[in-house]
C-alpha cells in the first residue's frame, strides 16, 4: 500500500521548463517589438528574470498587483539600456510576451505518460506561484485534463503565496488529506521543501543544478529531473529516507 495518497505539485521549472517558454517566448517577443528589436535578447534576458529585490517585495507584500509587478519588471530591464516608455507600451510588450511565449509550450511525451500514471495511483494537484495563469500552460501541455481548474491552487486568485501554510492547507483541505498522506514535489528549497515539509507533508526536491541542501532539512528524495519520480512513486513498495535520482 503506498504511504502517499495525494501529489501536490509546482508547476514552473518543475512539471515545466521554464526556458521551452519563458527565454524563448522573451527572445522571439524582443525581436518582433520596435522598442526592444535591436535589444541584445541575452543581456535584457538575464535582467528580466532577475528584478531588483525591492519590486519582487512589493509584489510579496501586495503594494504591486500582479499587473503592477509587470509592468515595474519590464520598467526597470528597459531602464537598464537607456529606454524609457510609458504604461501603453509597457502593457504591449506584456500582452505580445504572454502570447508569443505560449506558443513554445508543447507536449512532452514522457511528462505526459508519467503524469498520466501517477494519476492512476495518486490524487494530484498543482500549487504554483506563478504569475502566468496556469491553466492555459497545462492545456498547452497536454495536462488539462489530470490538472482540472479545480485542482490547481494558483496564488495569484488565492492571495496569498508560497511559503504562506495556508497555501498547502487550501490544497489539503480541498482533497480532504493530511499532511502525512501527502507529498509535495518542486525545485524551490524554501516553497517546495521546506514550507511543505513544516506543515508535515514530505517533499521531494527537483535539484537541476545540484546545489548543495541550503538547510538541514530533509526531503523524501532528491532528483535531478522530473522523470526520475517514475522510479520512486511508481514501484511497489515506498519507503522513507532519502533518496538520489540518478
Amino acid at each position: 500500500m503506498n504511504r502517499f495518497s495525494l501529489i501536490l505539485f509546482d508547476l514552473d521549472d518543475t512539471l515545466l521548463n521554464n526556458s521551452s517558454w519563458f527565454d524563448d517566448g522573451l527572445t522571439h517577443c524582443l525581436g518582433s517589438h520596435p522598442h526592444t528589436n535591436e535589444l541584445d535578447a541575452s543581456g535584457f534576458l538575464e535582467i528580466i528574470k532577475q528584478p531588483p529585490r525591492s519590486l519582487v517585495e512589493k509584489s510579496i507584500d501586495g503594494e504591486y498587483s500582479t499587473l503592477e509587478f509587470k509592468r515595474a519588471r519590464w520598467g526597470y530591464a528597459l531602464e537598464q539600456f537607456h529606454i524609457k516608455t510609458d504604461r501603453e507600451t509597457l502593457d504591449e510588450l506584456e500582452s505580445l510576451f504572454y502570447k508569443t511565449s505560449m506558443d513554445f509550450i508543447t507536449v512532452n511525451e514522457s511528462l505526459f505518460h508519467l503524469v498520466n500514471d501517477l494519476s492512476k495511483q495518486y490524487e494530484l494537484g498543482i500549487v504554483t506561484n506563478g504569475l502566468y495563469h496556469p491553466n492555459q500552460k497545462l492545456s498547452r501541455m497536454g495536462l488539462d485534463g489530470i490538472f482540472t481548474s479545480d485542482k490547481v491552487f494558483h496564488a495569484e486568485q488565492l492571495g496569498y503565496r508560497k511559503p504562506d501554510p495556508r497555501i498547502y492547507s487550501k490544497a489539503l483541505d480541498y482533497f480532504n488529506k493530511k499532511p502525512s498522506e501527502t507529498l509535495f514535489i518542486g525545485d524551490s528549497w524554501t516553497h517546495d521543501v521546506i514550507a511543505p515539509i513544516e506543515v508535515g507533508m514530505e517533499a521531494i526536491w527537483v535539484n537541476v543544478k545540484n546545489n548543495v541542501r541550503p538547510t538541514s532539512h530533509i526531503p523524501y528524495a532528491i532528483v535531478s529531473d522530473i522523470t526520475d519520480i517514475r522510479e520512486i512513486l511508481l514501484s511497489k513498495k515506498l519507503s522513507g529516507g532519502i533518496r538520489h535520482g540518478n
